[in-house]
């Protein structure tokens, strides 16, 4: 009959990343345990809170039945000496398999004969085995920093309270960290603070409900959103839903309660993003919005109110009251800091730039934004953007970081520009750059929406790609320190959302160009890492096309990608144009012939010899196969002309299928292309490389694997 098991280990309250990561351990943990034990089960589900890490395992048997399992090792005259002992491989084949020499043997196979061992193990009840299962999940859940508490050598994310383990109503005895496994549980600190015992395995969630445990995460984090709407709703306006609040305040409470607070009205003169990073970030609060959305650019949108998720029920108006003193007492702290940074201008505060460090081998921040000022405006054509408003972004999108406000509140870099920006009296595009340049963030984050703020972004990331690369900071591995591989992204990401066609070799030499003109710290850094102009600029556009072919391959799948990129990467845009015309037509009937036959075409070119398809060469290829092809190419290369010049690839692919793949396939059969006469070779040869040449501009098909 098949048994409930339960696991829970209580501790000290576990910061919400420590429990998150130790319940993803857990499933994989109990999952890899329970099989090495030989133990099945039907349904496995990981429950927690800050203060348990528990498992529920149904299905578990009452017993394994005993097994017989046949091993083969090596051959028989490995596995014997000369004089018919066992030789040294054998032996350690015995060791490996935990078998005894006289379980060994010669058997005869198909192969030979081999050495034979017969390993038998023993049936067992799932009550004896599962001690030694549940130790071992224990000992091997780790965390990213751990404790050690009173005298013990055991370490844990926090020190332990208690364990239960239990299979059925039966108690699965085991230690560990110094405390012995029962069935005694503790309910919410608060509400249900006395131990208590539980019955059985089954009926666990409901039986720590009963003490105010809401253990079941996706249950708690469901019931604390619907309460934070109510909230919000009470309060006359909408909530401010944000995941990382509510993945991080889930962790933090074992039954939610929320409590409302007020600030006072005049702090909404601050800009919003302040007063939710001074919730968010600080206080781990959320906003309400008003309803209909409230004032333009991002400003004017909160309500003086804040919602507050804790662990207890107890005495809301105390919480209450005592959240609003810090609000307010945070709030005064920023609109300090505010008024203060108000006393001068954006523009004013560039010139102190020159004493923060940007990094020591490519100078200052007063640096890099003069650098920015000369670089951003040469972006400015596939954008559309005005130079003179580009360049006047690119100088002041650093400046907020000396001010007070950014110095406290280090993730509002960017909008605080922003901010200061707008009350300056700069152009709204101008502001707008300002605030969106450190777009995107992440690799999921949106990239800067408006033209002017791309540009000043991809200037941003490419100064910083090519300095880096060029005084060797490059990362290795899975280590990325000054996080190369996003900034390359987040210029391939703005470049495809935009549609702007330009040459990543181009934006490396002028960024180059621009560090020369600079004559700083990065040239003598660049020259002593042996770096050159060249090797640099090839070297950045390889790093960026990494990146675009694996945002590429996860959209369209590998071979459309390194069909397409094989013909040339330089432009983001124009490879993304064509590996989504490659994969489209590649879904067509007429995809998989095309591209055997072309495959074959730019292979057995490569045997081409030097030198151009002349009237010579054409003139030799009179067979009718060849005739055919000579006169089928030179139609379809005209037509062809208009539709890569205007990008049309769609039309150019249906066209070549249409026109070009008849006449190849009757070359290939018609025609023995490796001919002993070495001239006919030689020009048969040159009018495949000169098709393959025309097709390579679109994509090399001799790179598809299939």
């Amino acid at each position: 009959m098949a048994s409930t098991l339960l696991l829970e280990i209580g501790c000290e309250e576990l910061p919400t990343s420590f429990l998150d990561g130790a319940l993803r351990q857990l499933a994989d943990l109990v999952i890899d345990e329970l099989t090495r034990a030989r133990l099945s089960y039907d349904t496995l589900r990981t429950l927690g809170t800050p203060r348990r890490l528990a498992v529920v395992v149904e299905g578990v048997p009452a017993a394994v039945e005993a097994r017989e399992e046949e091993l083969l090792g090596p051959a028989e005259g490995a596995a014997k000496t000369p004089t018919g002992e066992w030789s040294k491989a054998a032996e350690g084949f015995a060791r490996k398999n935990n078998v005894s020499l006289a379980d060994l043997s010669i058997a005869e196979t198909p192969k030979g004969r081999y050495l034979r061992a017969v390993k038998r193990t023993p049936g067992a009840a799932a009550s004896t085995l599962l001690p030694e299962v549940l130790g071992a999940v224990c000992r091997r859940i780790t965390f990213a920093k751990s404790m050690r508490w009173a005298d013990g050598e055991v370490a844990f994310g926090r020190p332990i309270q208690w364990i239960v383990a239990l299979l059925d109503d039966a108690v699965v005895p085991f230690a560990f960290a110094g405390v012995t496994a029962g069935r005694s549980t503790r309910g919410h600190r608060f509400l249900a603070p006395d131990l208590f015992d539980l019955p059985g395995a089954g009926g666990y969630v409901e039986a720590l409900a009963a003490a105010h445990v809401q253990v079941d995460t996706d249950a708690r984090r469901a019931g604390m959103m619907a309460a934070l709407h109510a909230a919000a709703k009470e309060s006359g306006g909408a909530l401010r839903e944000d995941a990382f609040l509510e993945r991080e305040v889930t962790g933090l409470v074992e039954e939610a309660f929320v409590v409302a607070g007020r600030f006072d009205e005049d702090f909404l003169k601050l800009p919003d993003a302040l007063i939710e990073s001074v919730m968010r970030d600080h206080q781990r609060y959320f906003a309400v919005l008003r309803p209909g959305g409230g004032g333009a650019a991002g400003n004017g949108r909160l309500l003086p109110v804040f919602l507050t998720v804790v662990n207890t029920a107890l005495d809301p108006d105390t919480i209450r009251r005592g959240n609003e003193r810090v609000m307010r007492a945070r709030l005064s702290d920023a609109a300090f800091f505010v008024e203060q940074d108000r006393k001068r201008p954006l523009c004013d505060r560039v010139a102190d730039l020159n004493g923060v460090v940007f990094h020591a081998k490519l100078g200052s921040y007063g640096e890099k934004a003069w650098r920015l000022a000369k670089l951003a405006p040469l972006l400015c054509e596939g954008f559309g953007g005005n130079s003179a408003d580009v360049s006047r972004a690119a100088v002041l999108a650093k400046a907020d970081l000396v001010t007070l406000t950014v110095g406290e509140f280090p993730e509002l870099q960017g909008e605080m520009g922003r901010y200061h920006a707008q009350l300056d009296g700069e152009p709204t595009a101008v502001a707008d750059a300002v605030g969106e340049h450190y777009q995107p963030k992440g690799a999921t984050d949106d990239v800067a929406p408006s033209p002017m703020g791309a540009i000043v972004a991809i200037a941003d990331r490419i100064d910083t790609l090519v300095g880096c690369l060029a005084v060797g900071l490059r990362p290795t591995g899975s280590e990325d320190p000054f996080g190369l591989r996003r900034l390359a992204g987040g210029i391939v990401r703005t470049l495809l959302h935009h549609g702007v066609r330009t040459s990543l070799t181009t934006m490396a030499t002028w960024t180059w160009d621009v560090f020369h003109m600079e004559s700083g710290k990065m040239l003598a850094a660049a020259t002593a890492a042996g770096s050159t102009r060249e090797a640099l600029v090839a070297t950045v556009v390889e790093f960026c096309a990494e990146r675009l072919r694996v945002l590429l391959t996860e959209r369209y799948g590998r071979d459309p990608v390194a069909a397409c990129m094989a013909a040339g990467k330089d432009d983001p845009v124009d490879v993304a144009e064509r590996v989504e015309a490659l994969a489209t037509f590649w879904k067509t009937p007429a995809a998989a012939d095309l591209g055997v036959a072309f495959k074959r075409v730019f292979n057995i070119s490569r045997e081409a010899p030097a030198g151009e398809l002349t009237a010579d060469d054409l003139g030799r290829l009179t067979l009718p196969a060849e005739v055919g092809l000579i006169e089928a190419f030179a139609r379809t290369r005209m037509e062809l002309a208009p539709l890569w010049a205007g990008r049309r690839y769609d039309d150019a692919l249906e066209l070549i299928a249409r026109s070009l793949r008849a006449p190849v396939d009757r070359f290939f059969t018609e025609v023995f292309v490796m001919d002993k006469d070495e001239v006919v070779r030689a020009s048969r040869l040159r009018l495949l490389g000169r098709i393959a040449d025309e097709v390579a501009v679109f994509a090399r098909f001799d790179a598809l694997e299939g």
